[in-house]
């Protein structure tokens, strides 16, 4: 057994789109077109998003992408995390980037950096996640900041995202160990020590899954059902990517029906519970016999 080749394609194409937008993302840019960018760019380099590009600003730590009318930009002073997923045939490389516009957050955005490059670096065969969540944190307590405890890296299957195994920013006792052949999603998230170390759900909710496949007896919801499943399978999708197939002013409305009918789920955004900034910085990285491969 082996990393299929397509996770090393995925990879390639990630860290390629990461590298470019981080280039071109400047002050005035709007959320949407630089989501809409990042996933144009993944179309045009031969793969395909593995969930929406999320784009989150200063205490939003994860789980925003653009509405289809998002009026929301960058501007000086923000903080700007730009989470990039790519799949090719299902198989995933997931990476993601802190950008400052504001100095006074450098150190932070360093330091997750370091945090990232370090917890890679302690990479070896059959390490507990745990053990990877310890070098994070420490990390983070040796440049002042702290670690997010509720979010965490992850194991990546074809067509999932998040496939069982949790990689922690923090030391945990756990037994679950990195397996070879077998690929991980790395990701730090450190705020300030003013931030409460810990996110909870906004109200805001842009991407959605499926939680079951199955007929609702209206023929444009089951359109629609048919239609999200031959291109996402159980990957996240965004509304934005359905205004193709169908009435943009209904879209909305027909998601949230479907999400009534606990045919599709929802993910609220994550908040840094008392409003600090969060930097994110992530890479994919397989498994092998004698060691490890970084992805992206």
């Amino acid at each position: 057994m082996s990393v299929p080749e397509q996770y090393f394609r995925a990879g390639h194409i990630a860290a390629d789109v990461r590298n470019e937008i981080e280039k071109r993302v400047k002050t005035g840019d709007s959320l949407l077109h630089i989501a809409n960018t990042v996933e144009d760019l993944i179309r045009e380099r031969g793969g395909e998003p593995a969930f929406p590009c999320n784009v989150c600003l200063n205490e939003v730590a994860a789980h925003f992408t653009p509405f289809l009318d998002d009026q929301q930009s960058v501007s000086e002073g923000d903080l700007l995390k730009i989470d990039i997923g790519v799949h090719v045939e299902g198989f995933i490389a997931d990476t993601a980037t802190t950008i400052s516009f504001n100095p006074m957050y450098d150190d932070l955005v360093e330091a997750t950096r370091t945090a990232l490059s370090e917890a890679v670096k302690s990479l070896k065969r059959d390490i507990k996640a745990g053990e990877i969540g310890d070098v994070i944190s420490s990390v983070a307590r040796r440049w002042g900041f702290k670690p997010i405890v509720n979010l965490s890296g992850h194991m990546l299957d074809q067509f999932r995202v998040h496939a069982g195994i949790s990689i922690p920013n923090v030391w945990v006792s756990s037994t679950e160990r990195l397996k070879s052949d077998t690929v991980y999603a790395i990701e730090p998230f450190l705020t300030t020590q003013e931030g409460a170390g810990h996110v909870v759900e906004g109200e805001s909710r842009s991407i959605f899954s499926f939680l079951a496949r199955k007929k609702t007896r209206d023929k444009e919801l089951d359109e629609m059902i048919e239609r999200i499943w031959s291109r996402y399978k159980t990957l996240p999708f965004s509304a934005r990517w359905l205004i193709d197939s169908f009435d943009r002013n209904r879209v909305r409305e027909m998601l949230e029906r479907l999400v009534e009918l606990k045919i599709l789920r929802t993910y609220p955004i994550l908040i840094e519970a008392r409003g600090a900034y969060v930097a994110q910085a992530e890479h994919t990285v397989a498994m092998t016999e004698d060691g490890f491969r970084v992805l992206t």
